[in-house]
């Protein structure tokens, strides 16, 4: 069978080929992206509800208005962004298809869109299925990979149509303050560049508040998800919106020919992510994450040789262990017991390093963790 070359031009995700040989009995599992804390009870509760009220058929493909409504109401309030209502809001599986559908909303054939180098596995493959083509902006990893002059002037002088902020980011865990991403806004002012902002990781901002483009540039579409904040990774519900209705109405058109809506039920449930209770449930979690955070960056800061700054979000770490064959070094560290993702899966600057994900083990799973990544890597 002779498959499209579309797809043939696209690789697995390291991120889900890691998490397989990661769950082999013995070994703790620190590639996957999730949290491991259960959806707190409200969410859950309100989902079952739904189904016992027979919320189980078609939703507006936008998703439901009263959803979109609250998201649209939480971009205003909490974002500052305007000019945003819930026509404006697209609700579908995930922000993974939000990205998706909007980078074949934006992007066409030859166009350019810029990433940071390391940036999250999906992006660049999303990027080529689009017909375009990726301009890669380096990080450095003794700034903390957050963007620097010297990113700021390859991004002026870059030729793209679109650029993404990732703040709090995947892989890195970096958080990119607002002074940053306001000079990342008047360049794209300057270019007329459309901002793609993930802010999947906007409450696991540690060492500062989090900041939205979109409160001061109306090119920017933002996206979000409940998947991180609420536990709700497997429920597959994230959004995206933007001032420009024009540009969710033609993202709304593709779902309607491929996902048509977003599950109901677990929409109805996701109102509950709105309520003081579940909100005080995701404070919890973020604050032991957190602590999380401070533990594991002694750990690593005791390994001989590494840089590794510590990250101001998300619930990853990303040393950079010199001048190795990081793929080598996972592939080690899961013969040792520890599961891990080679940072060079995420780009040419990833080269080297690690993605270390301690959201996914416990307290004590993660001292025993960094003690025999610590052994593997001074035995090298």
């Amino acid at each position: 069978m002779t498959l499209s070359s579309r797809v043939q031009g696209v690789p697995p995700s390291a991120t889900f080929k890691w998490s397989a040989l990661s769950k082999k009995p013995g070994v703790i599992n620190l590639s996957i992206g999730r949290p491991n804390y259960d959806t707190p009870e409200i969410i859950k509760e309100a989902a079952k509800k739904a189904l016992d009220e027979g919320k189980v058929h078609y939703a507006p493909s936008k998703g439901i208005p009263e959803l979109r409504e609250k998201i649209a109401g939480k971009l205003s309030t909490e974002n500052k962004i305007g000019g945003i209502d819930a026509d404006k809001v697209l609700v579908s599986g995930g922000a993974k298809n939000i990205l998706y559908l909007l980078f074949q909303t934006l992007v066409d054939g030859g166009d350019v869109v810029a990433l940071p180098d390391p940036a999250w596995v999906s992006y660049e493959p999303m990027v080529t299925l689009a017909g375009g083509k990726v301009d890669w902006l380096a990080l450095k990893p003794a700034e903390g990979f957050v963007a620097d002059e010297d990113y700021l002037n390859a991004l002026e002088n870059s030729k793209a149509k679109v650029t993404l902020i990732n703040s709090p980011c995947n892989p890195t865990g970096a958080f990119w303050p607002r002074d940053v991403q306001e000079k990342i806004v008047d360049i794209c002012e300057r270019k007329g560049m459309w901002i793609i902002s993930d802010e999947v990781y906007e409450y696991f901002a540690y060492d500062g508040e989090p900041w939205s483009p979109g409160e001061v540039y109306e090119k920017t579409i933002t996206v979000n998800a409940f998947s991180k904040s609420f536990s709700m990774t497997g429920w597959r519900l994230g959004y995206g919106a933007c001032p420009d209705q024009s540009v969710i109405d033609a993202m709304n058109r593709l779902q309607q020919h491929s996902l048509s809506n977003a599950t109901t039920f677990a929409q109805w449930g996701a109102l509950a992510c709105f309520t003081e209770e579940a909100r005080n449930k995701s404070e919890e979690m973020v604050s032991d994450f957190k602590n999380r955070r401070d533990v594991c960056m002694k750990a690593v800061e005791g390994i001989e040789g590494v840089v590794c700054k510590k990250p101001g979000g998300a619930f990853y770490l990303f040393p950079n262990f010199g001048d190795v064959d990081d793929t080598a070094l996972a592939e080690k560290l899961v013969e040792n017991g520890v599961g891990t993702i080679p940072g060079s899966a995420f780009g040419k600057v990833g080269r080297g390093c690690l993605r270390i994900s301690y959201g996914s083990a416990s307290a004590g799973e993660l001292a025993t963790a960094f003690t025999k990544i610590r052994g593997v890597v001074e035995n090298e």
